[in-house]
């Protein structure tokens, strides 16, 4: 299997900008989400029971939560580990220097190595639009979504 991409054209933010304004550039194309509910499923034919494993992702949930909050960063296993990212505005000094300045925190995962693995593993291919035949005849058939290629 590989990942699915489209071209688009976006600005040119690159040192090039005045010379060449517009780029192509890939962007994935994702295809049907994959629920929760589905994952379940899949875990079950291993022969876990569901009840059991929402048990654990909800117990996890809240632990992760918790030790975050304290300051700590979280390992889970082979999957990766959590920590918080902070950012602030700047002040001119540390007297000045007001907890207030502090942005709202963003949760950063790390993948562990499986992760990383599948990340370079990763294959792409070109997502090749097919127009769906509404049955009118009227033909057509281009996909005319603005900024593709």
């Amino acid at each position: 299997m590989s990942v699915k991409y489209r071209l688009v054209k976006k600005k040119n933010l690159g040192k090039d900008q005045e010379a060449v304004p517009e780029k192509v550039y890939a962007q994935p194309v994702y295809m049907e989400l994959v629920s929760f509910e589905s994952l379940l499923d899949e875990i079950v034919e291993a022969g876990i029971p569901t009840n059991q494993v929402k048990g654990v992702i909800d117990r996890m949930n809240y632990l992760i939560r918790k030790h975050l909050s304290a300051g700590r960063r979280v390992q889970f296993g082979e999957f990766g580990n959590f920590r918080y990212g902070v950012g602030s505005i700047g002040s001119t000094t540390d007297e000045d220097f007001d907890p207030e300045m502090i942005k709202t925190p963003r949760i950063v995962f790390s993948p562990g190595s499986l992760l990383r693995k599948a990340k370079q593993d990763a294959k792409f291919e070109r997502f090749a639009f097919v127009p769906v035949d509404s049955g009118n005849g009227s033909g057509g058939g281009e996909d005319d979504r603005p900024g593709e290629l």
